[in-house]
């Protein structure tokens, strides 16, 4: 079986801005040490993830959390949800129509057979990842947001913004999932910023609401604040909702 081919982009250990006084669910700015870890240069694409249904993913217990398997055993559905949709399955196009709790699973599965840590990113190294020490949002803004009228997300090959570190649609394009919780229901924060590691948020087990980051082709410009907090319910679906993998430097 080929394994899917990611490239990274490695994020050195140190101090990082979080936040953003500006959003009431980003406050307050601070800063949080992280140790080195690498984010995917892009999001994942319908190709790598094709691997995953290659490789029977959605039939193998050993890659899904309880309530995963139990979402999962509870839909008829065995692929993502736009897998045969034109606008949406280009090879090179990040996947969508995936629940956190499917993106989780690809993360597992990868690590397995790949024997590398894979994971979802915590939303501290997503923004890290995004935005830098200096906490500035990737240059040139070339986001594809609903102004653009794109009505799609655009292939990862394409030419477009990177932030610091070199990780290609950070912002705009697709929303993100991230491991960190948000609460029992997207509708209240039980957590917070100051972000802390340590508090549970990181938890992967259960049916709580988990933060994504980054905006999409099918939102404002303003969503796509590398700050902004966003969230869904971990077996929430949408076209304009993807993932992108992260694993500790070893």
């Amino acid at each position: 079986m080929d394994l899917p081919d990611i490239e990274i982009c490695e994020i050195p250990a140190g101090q990082y801005p979080l936040g953003d006084e500006a959003l009431l669910a980003s406050r307050p700015e601070h800063t949080v040490h992280l140790k080195a870890y690498a984010v995917a240069r892009t999001a994942v694409t319908n190709a790598q993830y094709a691997a995953f249904l290659a490789a029977d993913g959605y039939n193998n217990p050993a890659y899904w959390t309880e309530m995963g398997w139990r979402w999962r055993r509870g839909k008829s559905n065995e692929r993502p949800v736009f897998w045969d949709d034109r606008r949406f399955n280009a090879p090179d196009q990040p996947v969508v129509g995936v629940s956190w709790y499917e993106a989780l699973a690809f993360t597992v599965w990868l690590a397995s057979v790949a024997g590398l840590p894979w994971r979802l990113p915590t939303e501290a190294e997503w923004e890290a990842a995004a935005r830098g020490v200096e906490g500035r949002a990737p240059l040139p803004r070339v986001y594809n947001t609903a102004e653009r009228g794109v009505g799609r997300p655009w292939p990862v090959t394409k030419p477009s913004n990177e932030s610091w570190c070199g990780a290609a649609d950070l912002c705009g394009n697709v929303w993100e999932w991230c491991s960190t919780r948000w609460g029992r229901n997207w509708q209240t924060m039980e957590y917070g910023y100051p972000y802390n590691a340590g508090d549970g948020r990181e938890d992967l087990q259960g049916s709580y609401a988990r933060v994504m980051r980054g905006g999409s082709w099918f939102d404002p410009l303003s969503e796509a604040n590398p700050a902004n907090r966003g969230r869904y319910l971990p077996g929430s679906r949408g076209s304009n909702i993807g993932f992108r993998l992260a694993r500790s430097i070893i």
